[in-house]
């Protein structure tokens, strides 16, 4: 092999590790793709869709009612991550009655969803610094902070939030 050669190998080497390198740091800190993994948050999301998520996103803001979210949820539950809906923030008080949500006394508009939410769980909690209330879109059919096993959502148990469906591909876009 001739020095030419080397070299070209050698440039072909250094610009594949480079790239792994970038893919490696976009995967695990920047963005990662996740799989909705049950029909919580229908009909905004599908379950089997594949959405990006922004792992930076609330490092230099704060989540905010209305984003869809990430929880990392592992040692309550066993699904790993639960995608769904910021509701209540720090401070707040929620409130379920008459099938509607209400915080600090005021109905939730917009509602995020199409269906009634459950009122047969009484909630009324203000929600504790750093901590928020979730719940899927799909109101009857959400396991979110109504039921124990999730509770109020810990701002470290954020990963990130959802900016776009990648699958399927006729539904490929941003998410609201």
């Amino acid at each position: 092999m001739n020095i030419e050669t080397k070299r070209e190998v050698f440039s072909w080497v250094k610009a594949i590790g480079i790239a792994l390198v970038i893919g490696f740091i976009l995967k695990y800190f920047v963005f990662r793709p996740v799989g909705v993994l049950s029909y919580s948050m229908e009909p905004t999301l599908k379950e089997g869709d594949v959405v990006i998520l922004w792992k930076f996103g609330y490092n230099f803001k704060e989540p905010k009612r209305g984003d869809i979210i990430v929880i990392n949820n592992e040692d309550k539950i066993q699904d790993k991550s639960l995608v769904k809906r910021i509701i209540g923030l720090p401070k707040e008080n929620i409130k379920i009655k008459d099938q509607k949500v209400y915080i600090d006394s005021k109905e939730l508009k917009p509602d995020y969803t199409d269906k009634t939410t459950d009122s047969s769980k009484k909630i009324d909690i203000v929600i504790p610094k750093e901590k928020y209330f979730a719940m899927g879109d799909n109101r009857p059919n959400s396991r979110d902070s109504r039921d124990k096993s999730v509770g109020l959502i810990d701002e470290d148990n954020i990963e990130g939030k959802v900016i776009f469906r990648i699958w399927p591909l006729n539904r490929f876009g941003t998410v609201k």
